[in-house]
């Protein structure tokens, strides 16, 4: 079912957030109209499937960690669940780009209350955040430039990096639930009481509700283990990896063929935790935000065939990718 209706050109220009750059090079390609339209296109089924695919995954995992009563397999489904969290967040991220579904009602509700909320993440407020990210890539009105400035960086500093993600460190301060001032870490209950209106108190009631049941149940411990960690700390690891790859370390900030990162990866383990839902095409997501992901790969194999893309920045392996982003100290 291939949606009809879901043309870029009715979308608004807050909505469409390609940077000046990005909107340049799109514009410069030679990728015929007729084939952008198709790739402009929604697909139910394909839209929903991956969705239906991610929660099918997390459940298998919670279920055979629960049956198996074994430490590693309940390690090995943290890993999975951590993943498939931020294959939620990548979904959320086509919804936020209304991208999901071609009713935008129906589309802010799957991307709200099956992707973004299940993350402890709101949908509205990251499109907020996202759309203003590509209208403003790479400078100071860019909202996430805190992932790409100041690299390439010593191991070393990323290795801290990742130590505070792994630790759930980094996490808390991005929630607000930990403060980090001077060296001094305290952890604080103030994104509790902010900005609670009505709708956020009885969402805190359900979640509240619904979790007081898992203990009732006798799944506290699973839910801590199998879902709060995760998201804490896999979530977090990942984001971080993938959301430095992306930008930083870019040849060329006003160059809407390399300011942005596209990794296309042969190691299947690498591609299952790192690109859920072929998010690692980042720079074709710039260059043509209307293009849901299952169309990203196609969307790629036709720029290529455009000899102004062969100065595009693609990466072949993700160790090809953080050696940009990570130098040797002095």
């Amino acid at each position: 079912m291939i949606s009809k209706g879901a043309d870029p050109e009715t979308w608004t220009d807050e909505e469409e957030q390609r940077d000046e750059s990005s909107e340049r090079e799109s514009h410069a390609m030679r990728i015929k109209p007729g084939e952008l339209k198709e790739l402009y296109a929604l697909d139910l089924v394909r839209s929903l499937a991956p969705l239906a695919g991610t929660w099918a995954l997390i459940a298998a995992s919670i279920a055979l960690a629960l049956w198996s009563h074994n430490f590693i397999v309940w390690i090995a489904a943290a890993i999975i669940v951590g993943r498939s969290q931020h294959a939620l967040a990548v979904l959320m991220h086509d919804a936020a780009h209304f991208r999901l579904l071609e009713n935008r009602a129906l589309n802010d509700f799957v991307g709200q209350w099956l992707c973004a909320f299940p993350i402890a993440s709101n949908l509205y407020a990251y499109r907020k955040v996202h759309l203003r990210h590509h209208r403003y890539l790479l400078t100071d009105r860019d909202p996430d430039l805190s992932l790409s400035r100041g690299y390439p960086v010593t191991w070393e500093s990323f290795r801290r990096k990742l130590i505070r993600d792994a630790t759930g460190e980094s996490s808390l301060v991005m929630r607000g639930y930990l403060d980090v001032q001077d060296g001094h870490k305290r952890l604080t209950l103030r994104n509790l009481y902010r900005r609670v209106t009505a709708e956020v108190l009885a969402r805190r009631i359900a979640v509240a509700l619904l979790v007081a049941a898992l203990f009732y149940l006798g799944y506290g411990f699973a839910f801590i283990a199998l879902w709060i960690v995760p998201l804490l700390v896999v979530y977090q690891v990942i984001l971080r990896i993938r959301g430095v790859l992306e930008h930083a370390a870019v040849p060329d900030a006003h160059d809407g063929l390399r300011n942005a990162r596209t990794i296309v990866s042969r190691n299947p383990v690498l591609r299952f935790m790192l690109n859920p839902h072929h998010v690692s095409y980042h720079l074709e997501h710039h260059l043509y935000p209307a293009v849901p992901h299952y169309n990203l790969p196609r969307l790629h194999d036709a720029l290529k065939t455009d000899p102004l893309f062969q100065r595009a920045l693609v990466e072949h392996s993700y160790a090809e990718a953080m050696r940009d982003v990570i130098k040797p100290a002095a």
